[in-house]
């Protein structure tokens, strides 16, 4: 007989759920109708449940009577109400699951503004719904031995039912906790870039290099497990790589991974946040490694390494990786060869390899293109004669030269332009940027500037307001902007382009490898050059000219429901907003460059906090407006990891009280450097006197404790180094205290 205390326990589990939904309906002010349906549910099963303990209670119950019949007929099935009874468990479980309240802080007040369940989530609960009713509902009615015979048939098939829905929905919870785990760590997907890069490509292209090279590397136990192809850039690596990767995903007995280090990864990462990874490289390759131990043959595919910022970083783990996996082979493309090494294979991609893979695009281009392949049979054999005669195994050139012809309004003007074809990639980009007018030449050069170099694609709007702003500048009026909001894409005549999602890129990495070339500075467009050198150091001031602007003087909004104002009305915020302090990080502040940190920080004296208080607020929209008063500078500088910035604001002030509490719970400067792992700043901090035993609100942890959990999980870093007191003589003496 079932234990009437598990019926209890299920009202007390409706209950719960009830108070919840309760608690969303005061403040949700979506899917009242979900909600309302989802209740009165709810409140129907309790009911039912409670009628069923109170039978249960009385010495007379229908269940005594049940058990007594089970022994005596072979009517009514004991168990089948167990299991009735386990599996509404189970299903009040998911329920509460779904709206479990989640970690942070953050999290909990958009919980409590979000109904957490879609409107398909919500049916099928109201269907299960239905059938744990209807469960009990038999139960209830099964008076007799005969009738329980009857209805035992309809039980058992609901059972199987509602095992079946909790079994897919079980299913799909553990796919999205997967899939939030894979965004965690890999934030962004190669698939839309493969897509893109497959998008219009000929299917036999690659062929002389799949069939032949490629096929009998993998076939046979070499040494060689690193194969970089090495190609200048335009010759169509990339196209080639796409090409491999969909040939080796065609065979079932290869596991391959890939990845194009063209994409950036802040693609796909929340703006409120700057992506940190998860765990060390070491710890990565340790996974790689267990995960490909036991398979009979992993690829591993990297695109462009030469433009990942961490090439050398990236080469040295692909080298371990290979000496400790039997199973791996990588294959690598980059325009610069790597020295010869253990495990590593040199194959340079010469213009004559190219030559059948150019063929085969132009004549995809004259059959496919709206405008191409209505030409003339020998107009268009003159186009593929030319353009192979003239390519010299750059893919890109090709391309530009199609697409120039391809906007000819008529044949005559296409036979002009084809006897003028620049003859070579270099001269095609020189001949683009003679066709711009001087007027737009600041507008243009900015946008190839900031595209670039900057950490993330740039949408339109945002490019818009970077373009018209200058370190001088004091105001944003809508009077500077750009009209029509599409001039740019015009004025860069395909040097930049516009995914499918609307953002904003480089049309292709040559076009930053020759804006940054030596050449450039001395040829005829050398207004367009660009220098790596100094292009941190130039974002950083213009993030941060830009954040002072009398626009944002007013301060922070302090009715939250207006805290995403300056947002919406200024595009470029979020990126000024959420990179400066990234790019001051990353480069050494000068004078000028100190100076506008202390401009800008000194607007929090200003109303509001001024400029100040409007960055805090675009950084964490929602914010309390008493975290926002009350937070350092001294704070933020230390949580970006800001060296510089912390050193001119500890000189600076000799009454700084370097422990303040600051952001969202309170923590210290040293203890937001060392939580981010800023642990050149935490030990500025900690030698200016900063304490490392103060709690966390937060956590509940110190610094100290921080440190000491490094010690002993066997992590490595110089805050784990810190803990051993090998390298700091004040974390040494706290530890010699026994702290």
């Amino acid at each position: 007989m079932a234990d009437p205390i598990s019926i209890t326990g299920l009202i007390i589990d409706v209950s719960h759920i009830l108070a919840s939904i309760i608690q969303y309906a005061k403040t949700v002010k979506s899917a009242k109708a979900e909600i309302r349906k989802l209740s009165e549910e709810l409140f129907a099963l309790k009911g039912i449940l409670e009628h069923l303990a109170a039978q249960s209670s009385g010495e007379t119950s229908k269940f005594e009577h049940v058990e007594y019949e089970s022994e005596t007929s072979s009517g009514f099935d004991r168990s089948t109400l167990d299991r009735v009874l386990q599996q509404t468990n189970e299903f009040l479980q998911s329920i509460l699951k779904d709206l479990e309240p989640p970690e942070s802080k953050f999290q909990k007040i958009k919980q409590k503004l979000e109904w957490p369940m879609s409107k398909e989530d919500v049916s099928t609960h109201l269907v299960t719904l239905e059938r744990v009713k209807s469960w009990l509902i038999l139960v209830l009615m099964a008076d007799s031995a005969a009738v329980e015979r009857d209805i035992q048939q309809d039980i058992r098939s609901l059972a199987r039912s509602m095992s079946e829905d909790l079994r897919i929905r079980d299913e799909e919870r553990t796919q999205q906790t997967n899939r939030e785990l894979y965004r965690w760590i890999a934030p962004v997907s190669p698939g839309d870039t493969h897509l893109r890069v497959s998008r219009g490509r000929p299917v036999i292209s690659g062929k002389w290099f799949i069939t032949g090279k490629l096929k009998h590397w993998l076939r046979y136990e070499n040494q060689e497990k690193i194969f970089y192809l090495v190609g200048k850039s335009g010759t169509g690596k990339t196209t080639l790589f796409a090409q491999i990767v969909d040939e080796l995903s065609r065979d079932p007995s290869t596991n391959i991974a890939y990845f194009y280090c063209t994409i950036t990864i802040y693609d796909k990462i929340p703006t409120n946040q700057s992506h940190k990874p998860p765990a060390d490289i070491a710890a990565l390759e340790n996974a790689i490694i267990e995960a490909t131990s036991e398979k009979s043959q992993v690829i591993l595919l990297l695109d462009a390494i030469n433009e990942s910022e961490d090439r050398e970083g990236i080469e040295k783990s692909l080298q371990r990786i290979a000496h400790l996996s039997s199973s791996v082979r990588i294959i690598v493309t980059t325009t610069v060869a790597v020295p010869f090494q253990d495990l590593t294979r040199n194959f340079d991609i010469t213009a004559e390899m190219m030559r059948g893979d150019i063929k085969a695009y132009i004549d995809y281009r004259l059959v496919h293109d709206e405008t191409l392949r209505n030409l003339k049979p020998d107009l268009k054999a003159s186009i593929a004669e030319t353009l192979l005669h003239n390519a010299d195994g750059s893919f890109r050139w090709v391309q530009l030269s199609l697409d120039n012809l391809q906007s000819q309004r008529t044949a005559k003007a296409m036979k002009l332009a084809l006897s003028n074809l620049p003859g070579s990639l270099r001269e095609t980009y020189v001949s683009t940027l003679e066709r711009i007018s001087p007027d737009d030449w600041v507008f243009v050069r900015e946008a190839l500037f900031w595209l670039s170099f900057a950490s993330r694609p740039f949408w339109l709007g945002e490019l818009n307001e970077a373009v018209v702003i200058d370190e001088e500048c004091t105001e944003l009026d809508q009077d500077m902007m750009l009209v029509p909001p599409q001039l740019l894409l015009h004025l860069c005549q395909g040097l930049i382009s516009q995914d499918r999602l609307g953002q904003i890129r480089l049309a292709h990495a040559s076009v930053k490898e020759f804006l940054t070339s030596e050449w450039i500075r001395t040829s005829r467009v050398k207004y367009f050059s660009l220098d790596p050198a100094t292009a941190t150091s130039t974002m950083m001031r213009k993030c941060l000219s830009y954040l002072c602007l009398d626009n944002f003087k007013g301060g922070y909004e302090p009715d939250r429901r207006e805290s995403t104002r300056y947002i919406a009305q200024y595009r470029f915020i979020r990126y000024a907003a959420h990179y400066w302090a990234d790019h001051a990080a990353s480069c050494e502040l000068g004078e000028a460059e100190q100076k506008l940190v202390k401009r800008f920080f000194d607007t929090g004296k200003l109303p509001r906090r001024g400029n100040f208080g409007v960055w805090v607020q675009t950084l964490i929209p929602g914010v309390d407006a008493s975290v926002i008063e009350m937070t350092q500078p001294l704070y933020y500088a230390a949580s970006f990891g800001m060296m510089s910035v912390v050193k001119a604001i500890l000189a600076s002030d000799s009454e700084l009280d370097i422990d303040a509490p600051g952001g969202r719970v309170g923590a210290t400067a040293l203890f937001a450097a060392s939580n981010r792992h800023n642990y050149a700043v935490a030990e500025v901090l900690l030698q200016a006197g900063a304490d490392p035993a103060i709690v966390d609100p937060g956590t509940g942890f110190s610094v100290l404790s921080l440190g000491h959990m490094n010690r002993f999980s066997g992590l490595r870093g110089p805050l784990a180094r810190w803990s051993a007191g090998k390298e700091n003589p004040i974390w040494q003496e706290y530890l010699s205290q026994g702290v």
